[in-house]
């Protein structure tokens, strides 16, 4: 303060100086020459072209207003004053210091370089109380990312010689402030627990020792008050508004409490919904299929954007391009209902002029336009703008993204601006676990989501376990040779010992090619070439083994097609998908076979917190060639892929050793419900009740003379188990009890695994 309010006793008492000794507005003088003193680094005519005064020109007052002025907003001077010595006018300066060297003291979670690109200043620039003041400001700002809102930044100038300085900012980083509490006032039809579970920002438990969103961030903070509006709307609540959004911080400045004060309004259903068409060409029946909500269902904007989308791209695609779709909402408040009308009219004519990108100091700029489907030239479309920001939030290579549209050359024009702050992509993990199927493991995996700004993903991941170890390198190009298709490739070596009677290595490469078919349609091709090799065979051991030892390549082509109307890839409670994989071998290599499936899983909601999920496959390995069907292409099930059972533990074995085989036929089914076991949400503990139903049969390993216990009779297991997002990574224990199974089958009722990352 004190420098801020010498600085302005500068300015003033130049400002009455020269309002004393120079000839008002009213009197203007003529200027006989020019002097500029006091400069040293900065060379006078430069000097003298900052100002709007000239030798044998005229001038008054508001001409010297604006000189002092001018030099100020350079941002190189210090201090200026400005006098008329008989009609000579002096123009004397202190130049702002040369800044030698900035150091940080006393920070310890924040590294120096972290702190030196957010202060932004940099040796041998020139240093201002704005530039000084901005740096205190922006790493205080940090601070307050991070949580530390007691955090202070003190800059202190060290003079040295010749104009130079040292600038150190002395950091007292502080405690981390922790939002204790979150408050909804207002909330009648929903619970404020779910509330909670919408919002980025958590409250402060004993066990989220890990987690940084315990902390407050005014950007999450916004995103926060979004994602509540968001839910309402989408969940029948067209009326919701936040009437208030605070954060308050603690006396102690070490807890933070947030309130949110909401109207929710009536829940509306749906009533009639009706499209209608202005465009002659285009008839209202040739979108009706294109609409995504319909009589009866709750009110939802996404739903209703959705339609939106659908229908203004259908129109394009049939060569409106400036087809225009707007929902009229007409809400019954006595019957809480709505009706929609989408009106298809012919929009405004404007074309994008130019689309310009900002921010993308690594990012390539082609990676971010082939995210949004309009080019130069093209005629603008607000829906594909809102779909181009969706995408590139998707893309996770930003923080931030925001696109702009501002008037361009003519008024048919318009240009489009898209600016996005950048965020690190790349991820360290070392992880290490259990599981009752490879017991004792550790795992390092690398990923690389933005490889040099190119958009390509490289992965490397390395896992040792007691009974497996993995070593994979990938690379993902998801624009394959500037296409719409997903292209890559992988490296693997495997080592198992998961059936204990053989030691399986397999080293070999996998490409792929991936593509959307349509809309919720996805479709992959792979070509792949490993060479696997069976070795520690005990002389105990199943005669199949033994014939099969050795090395084998397995040359193959595969394909997998899948429709997707799940809510959610990663955690979905709505919706199905299905999914049919073919992959045949016999491509070059010695072995030849035909593996196929058909997997379809589906998601229900029956109340809040409850998800049902129904699911079943069906397969099999077919026999192409005089050549037999191996041990390691065979179907094992168990473990995780049939609960109550160990791995291999159902299906065919050998009557003399007991040793698993395989089978080339089989089905599984699984019914699961998922529910919440009365913990606070922030645990992510859930229960879960489960059965598993299936079969695997007829191995490919009949050989006269050696007896196989072999039966496509159902095995059924039931259980129970617990899963947990904790931590150190998601864990799940399950108990299975095989209430159906055959006297040669293998059970194994307990089951646990997790892995983490730390």
């Amino acid at each position: 303060m004190t420098r801020k309010f010498k600085s302005s006793s500068f300015i003033l008492a130049g400002l009455l100086l020269h309002s004393c000794l120079l000839p008002s507005s009213a009197m203007a003088a003529t200027i006989r020459s020019i002097q500029v003193t006091g400069n040293k680094r900065i060379e006078t005519e430069t000097v003298l072209s900052y100002i709007p005064l000239k030798s044998n020109s005229s001038y008054d007052q508001s001409t010297i207003d604006q000189a002092l002025k001018d030099l100020y907003a350079t941002g190189y001077f210090a201090d200026v004053q400005i006098k008329n010595e008989n009609g000579t006018i002096v123009v004397d300066v202190i130049e702002n210091a040369i800044i030698h060297k900035v150091a940080f003291e006393g920070n310890d979670k924040i590294k120096d370089d972290k702190l030196q690109e957010e202060a932004q200043l940099q040796s041998r620039e020139v240093l201002s109380r704005t530039k000084s003041q901005a740096a205190q400001q922006r790493i205080l700002d940090l601070y307050r990312r991070m949580g530390r809102y007691n955090a202070t930044v003190e800059p202190k100038v060290i003079k040295l010689d010749e104009n130079r300085v040292d600038v150190v900012f002395e950091i007292n980083e502080g405690e981390v402030t922790y939002v204790r509490k979150i408050n909804f006032i207002g909330n009648k039809h929903i619970d404020g627990d779910k509330l909670e579970k919408i919002l980025l920002t958590k409250r402060s438990r004993w066990y989220r020792f890990f987690a940084v969103d315990d902390t407050y961030d005014p950007e999450r903070f916004v995103a926060d008050q979004h994602f509540l509006r968001q839910y309402y709307y989408d969940n029948g609540y067209p009326d919701f508004r936040i009437i208030s959004a605070v954060a308050e911080l603690s006396v102690d400045q070490k807890d933070l409490y947030l309130t949110f004060s909401i109207e929710e309004g009536e829940r509306y259903v749906l009533d009639k919904v009706e499209v209608k068409s202005d465009i002659k060409r285009l008839p209202a029946k040739a979108l009706q299929d294109k609409v995504s909500v319909s009589s009866g269902d709750w009110y939802s904007g996404r739903n209703i954007e959705k339609s939106m989308t659908n229908m203004t791209e259908a129109a394009s695609a049939a060569g409106f391009a400036f087809a225009q779709v707007d929902p009229i909402i007409n809400k019954n408040r006595e019957k809480k209902t709505v009706d929609i009308v989408f009106e298809i009219k012919e929009g405004p004519r404007v074309y994008v002029e130019r689309i310009e990108i900002r921010g993308n100091d690594r990012t390539r700029d082609n990676v971010i336009r082939r995210e949004i489907r309009l080019h130069e030239g093209d005629a603008y479309n607000s829906v594909y703008i809102k779909r181009a920001e969706q995408n590139l939030n998707d893309l996770g290579y930003f923080k931030k993204v925001e696109i702009l549209t501002e008037p361009g050359s003519t008024r048919d024009k318009a240009k489009i601006i898209v600016k996005v702050e950048e965020q690190p992509t790349g991820e360290l993990g070392i992880a290490g676990g259990f599981s009752s199927l490879d017991r004792a493991l550790g795992n390092v995996h690398f990923t690389e989501r933005n490889l040099m700004g190119t958009g390509r993903a490289v992965t490397v991941d390395a896992t040792i376990a007691t009974r497996r170890q993995d070593f994979d390198i990938g690379i993902t190009d998801p624009y394959f040779m500037g296409y719409n298709l997903e292209g890559g490739a992988n490296i693997f070596h495997t080592r198992s010992t998961r059936l204990r009677t053989y030691t399986q290595q397999s080293t070999g490469t996998r490409l792929h090619i991936g593509y959307i078919l349509a809309e919720n349609w996805y479709q992959t091709f792979a070509y792949g070439l490993r060479q696997d090799m069976l070795t520690d065979i005990p002389t105990t051991a199943s005669i199949y083994y033994k014939q099969q030892a050795g090395k084998c390549m397995d040359s193959s082509i595969a394909q997998a097609l899948t429709y997707d109307r799940r809510n959610s890839r990663r955690e979905p409670t709505a919706g199905y998908n299905i999914t049919l994989s073919n992959s045949y071998s016999g491509i070059g290599g010695n072995v030849n076979y035909l593996k196929n499936s058909l997997g379809a899983s589906y998601y229900y909601t029956p109340i809040d917190d409850v998800t049902v999920n129904l699911r079943g496959t069906v397969g099999n390995v077919m026999r192409v060639s005089s050549k037999k069907v191996r041990l390691v292409d065979s179907i094992f099930l168990g473990n995780e892929s049939f609960r109550g059972f160990s791995y291999g533990g159902l299906g065919p074995r050998d009557k003399k050793t007991n040793d698993p085989l395989g089978g080339t036929l089989y089905w599984v089914s699984s019914l699961e419900t998922m529910f919440p076991v009365g913990l606070p949400n922030e645990f992510g503990v859930k229960g879960a009740v489960f059965a598993d139903v299936g079969s695997v049969w007829k191995t490919a390993q009949n050989i006269t003379g050696v007896g196989v216990n072999d039966s496509s009779s159902p095995r059924v297991s039931v259980g129970v188990g617990i899963a947990w997002k904790s931590p150190l990574g998601p864990l799940r224990i399950n108990y299975a009890i095989p209430i159906k199974k055959q006297s040669f089958d293998q059970p194994e009722r307990f089951l646990f695994g997790v892995s983490s990352h730390f």
